[in-house]
């Protein structure tokens, strides 16, 4: 039996076998009416790659995301110091890898893995995340996008709305304005400046201020937002879950942009 490597050439085969790399799970051969698992398959994280996992609705694509993160999680220290890894939850499903596969104990013991519960660090948007608490759903830390590092063409994205239309041109005009300052700003700071523009006429500024007022109950913008060094660290599985954003009216593409900007 040979062991199926993705990812790495065959001199590193040679030379590492399969250190650096995480099992994914079994060749699955079909001969006929007879139906096995064969070869142990690995995939290489020692190296970047791109990979494209695709399936039908119900097939394991998440499971397969999860069985990644953790096989990374597995790692030796030596190794796993050297990665670090962001998970986009629009789900809300990886949560439960904080906590024991009991349920599943005799598949695990046919697979000889182990049921163990591993230390993700789950962010929750900023405005969600004493609402999960309250409600016992795990979350560790508040997560939120710092309003300053978004243009004007983010906003128009977020709103829908053309960046050539009266109400775009109006969002890239106050924009271009708070960032010429210079500073970090709010949505306070953008409706302040909008009720101060003079060259659009209200029906404009108010169609402008809504928009605002609404992304602002949306809670994952702040002045300061979370930084990079914070979600990124060796060794650890950090998780953003936005999947308060799958039913939210008017935020359909909220989770574009974080997964974007991150």
């Amino acid at each position: 039996m040979y062991d199926i490597l993705i990812g790495r050439s065959e001199a590193d085969k040679e030379k590492y076998g399969v250190q650096g790399s995480i099992f994914l799970g079994k060749h699955y051969v079909k001969m006929g009416q007879t139906v096995s698992l064969s070869n142990k398959v690995y995939l290489d994280v020692a190296k970047s790659h791109i990979v494209f996992v695709v399936g039908k609705r119900g097939s394991g694509k998440s499971y397969s995301l999860g069985v990644i993160a953790e096989g990374i999680y597995d790692l030796p220290d030596e190794i796993k110091k050297n990665i670090a890894v962001i998970m986009l939850d629009t789900m809300g499903i990886y949560w439960t890898m904080k906590y024991p596969n009991n349920k599943e104990k005799e598949l695990l013991d046919e697979w000889e893995l182990e049921s163990k519960s591993i230390n993700v660090q789950i962010f929750t948007p900023i405005g969600f995340y004493n609402e999960c608490k309250e409600k016992g759903i795990p979350t560790d830390f508040p997560f939120s996008i710092k309003i300053s590092e978004l243009n004007a063409e983010d906003w128009c994205m977020i709103f829908n709305v053309l960046i050539t239309e009266s109400i775009g041109i109006l969002i890239e005009r106050v924009i271009n304005n708070l960032k010429e300052e210079g500073r970090d700003y709010d949505i306070n700071d953008i409706l302040k400046a909008v009720e101060t523009e003079d060259r659009s006429d209200k029906i404009i500024k108010d169609a402008v201020e809504n928009r605002f007022l609404v992304a602002e109950r949306w809670g994952l913008f702040s002045k300061e937002g979370t930084l990079i060094e914070d979600l990124v660290l060796p060794g650890q599985i950090t998780i953003l879950d936005v999947s308060a954003y799958a039913t939210t009216s008017g935020a359909e593409n909220l989770r574009s942009l974080v997964i974007g900007l991150v």
